[in-house]
């Protein structure tokens, strides 16, 4: 796992220096302490930069920015291939000498000369990469199937600039930071940005599954290799449960190469102790297994790490806890929100960084996380809640006449801030109801937060135009259309690879920590995401078909405890304030700029215990930092 950057100029008349590059390198470095590389062309139009992580080959042969034997190929990599040794026989077929013993980054590079952009056809990793083509005179960039690795980019006539984080772009002196009012707007249905744009005018990122060339000239091709319903497997049914052990089995079992140690997120929810239990299995010696809670008992959250400890015990695993207080958000949230790039409004950035952080503590460089389980095998209880709503309104029963009437009551009793306003509003404009598994303000909250001279710059603007592609999408390649599918389905394109992904990456990372994802290995993604609804839900049970193939190998109370997201006790911490006067933070960005409505925040901030209060602060903190202050460029 590591940090990559570079520049390519355009503008002949243009020349990267060491030091542009050596500065981006500083800025990563967290991504990877133990190697920093730099490779410049000839005629000093492109650069590379690489900060390293190391995990797999940990000579010094396999540092990077990697060059061929040809010195015709350049590769900035930041991932893992966990099939490399595969490959690597293959290559060997074919007659391919190797520079290093055992360096999946190699692989990786010599599978491009030998293949192209099918190459990616090959991997089964995570990955987010650059390569020279010296031959073809283009640089390719290209993010993972899932997305699991991020890739930002900016460009104009005269250059290009990419890197891992948005923050390392930053340092370009031509570049002032400015918000993106149309990411905004979407930031605050979505939690976060669609792709392909940030929260920052002009600079993007990667679309999870896409791979994007430019040429000397500044002429730029795009191109989305993967879906997860194009490349979909239809499996037999009568044998799904051995065919899905089999696939995810495999999966843990591939996430555990490494020339480290590898450790297991465990929370004691049935996801991370199956990702432990089947690891615990592979590994020739005992697991270290990585846990939070917090101080004391809440309302809002119930501590899991009775569960946790009871699976510990299960397997055997070495287990490390860490309870967290309130202190540690204001001890940290600056820091989080910085190594965010952009707003990232999920709390669980917060145990998601301290459980890192007690990883690294233990001399652990890589942990397996359980990560998109819920999505693929329909674990949300919104998700359930959502579906059978769908149904109702589907009725014929329920007429769209008597959703016009319960509209209209709601707007004559102005009620119309209800979530449920604009699920009716959708269903009579035929659109699916379900935009996404974290929606943050309702169309009619979203109005009233907004100051009328930002809506007259926003008119345009809809969420539904970031959905409606992949509902299309949807429609024409899904053998079952069913709501449980499309969930899954607009989840993998928005919320896992921009909301999800992002906060394992960037919190990880923050701790120069490697997160594995088993649950989104393409192969199992491919094999989940077009299935009958009797197959995803039965008797109104959640997550039936993982529990299936776990059934009898986890302790009964994992199995059949009460679903409960990791997450932290916001509502009681926010009750009587983090203690970094977060009501001051927010009214100053509102004052500060014309987006808000200063009373409609006011009313957010005066509610107590409102935890959407973090959606603003996150937002708010982040403008500070990034927008108002900006002082990363380095000369």
């Amino acid at each position: 796992m590591c940090g990559i950057s570079g520049i390519m100029y355009f503008n002949k008349k243009l020349f990267v220096k060491k030091k542009q590059i050596h500065n981006m390198n500083l800025t990563l470095k967290h991504r990877g302490p133990d190697a920093s590389g730099i490779w410049i062309s000839k005629n000093k139009n492109i650069g590379f930069g690489h900060t390293r992580l190391s995990i797999i080959d940990l000579s010094k042969e396999a540092n990077q920015p990697f060059v061929d034997r040809t010195k015709n190929y350049i590769l900035a990599f930041n991932g893992e291939i966990y099939n490399y040794m595969e490959i690597k026989k293959k290559l060997i077929d074919k007659g391919y000498k190797f520079k290093t013993k055992n360096s999946d980054t190699e692989i990786l590079l010599l599978s491009y000369i030998e293949w192209g952009m099918k190459c990616v056809d090959k991997f089964r990793g995570m990955f987010a990469f650059a390569i020279w083509d010296n031959l073809k005179k283009k640089v390719f960039l290209i993010r993972d199937r899932v997305g699991v690795k991020p890739l930002y980019y900016k460009f104009d006539s005269e250059k290009l600039i990419f890197s891992s984080e948005i923050k390392a772009i930053l340092l370009d002196p031509d570049y002032i930071p400015e918000i993106d009012e149309e990411s905004m707007y979407h930031y605050l249905t979505f939690l976060c940005t669609p792709a392909p744009k940030t929260m920052f005018k002009q600079i993007n990122k990667l679309e999870a599954g896409t791979w994007l060339s430019f040429d000397e000239k500044g002429n730029s091709e795009k191109k989305q290799y993967w879906d997860p319903l194009q490349d979909k497997e239809l499996i037999d049914l009568e044998n799904i449960n051995k065919v899905l052990v089999r696939t995810l089995k495999e999966s843990i079992k591939y996430r555990g190469i490494s020339d480290v140690d590898v450790g297991v997120f465990l929370s004691g929810g049935i996801d991370s102790s199956t990702n432990a239990y089947f690891f615990s299995k592979d590994s020739k010696k005992k697991i270290k297994t990585f846990s939070i809670g917090y101080d004391k008992e809440y309302k809002s959250y119930k501590s899991e790490l009775n569960y946790a400890r009871i699976v510990a015990e299960h397997i055997k695993s070495l287990h490390f806890e860490k309870k967290l207080r309130k202190d540690d958000i204001k001890n940290l949230i600056f820091d989080m929100v910085y190594f965010q790039d952009e707003p990232i409004s999920d709390p669980v950035c917060v145990p998601i960084f301290y459980v890192s952080k007690l990883a690294r503590e233990n001399n652990v460089k890589v942990c397996q996380v359980g990560e998109g389980a819920d999505e693929l095998f329909f674990g949300y209880t919104n998700w359930l809640r959502t579906s059978k709503i769908n149904l109702l309104l589907n009725n014929f029963f329920f007429p769209n006449f008597l959703k016009k009437l319960i509209l209209l009551l709601y707007k004559k009793f102005n009620i119309q801030y209800k979530y449920t306003a604009d699920l009716l509003r959708r269903s009579l404009e035929k659109k699916p109801i379900f935009w996404g598994g974290a929606e943050a303000f309702s169309s009619f909250e979203k109005n009233q937060l907004f100051s009328n001279s930002f809506k007259k710059k926003i008119k345009n603007f809809d969420s539904w135009d970031c959905i409606r592609p992949h509902y299309e999408f949807f429609n024409k390649n899904a053998k079952y259309k069913n709501i449980e599918n499309w969930m899954t389905y607009l989840d993998l394109k928005i919320r896992l690879p921009e909301l999800i992904l992002m906060r394992i990456d960037k919190m990880t990372m923050a701790n120069s920590l490697e997160a594995r994802v088993p649950f989104l290995d393409h192969n199992l993604v491919q094999k989940t995401i077009d299935l009958p609804k009797k197959i995803k839900i039965k008797k109104n049970k959640l997550k039936v078909l993982l529990k299936d193939i776990v059934k009898g190998l986890l302790p009964y109370e994992i199995l059949n405890r009460k679903k409960q997201g990791f997450g932290l006790p916001l509502k009681e911490w926010f009750e009587d304030g983090l203690g970094i006067n977060e009501k001051k933070i927010i009214n100053e960005f509102v004052n500060k700029t014309d987006f808000f409505k200063k009373e409609t925040i006011q009313k957010i901030i005066d509610r107590k215990g409102d935890t959407r209060l973090w959606f603003l602060l996150n937002l708010a903190i982040w403008w500070k930092i990034f927008i108002r202050n900006n002082k990363l460029k380095i000369s």
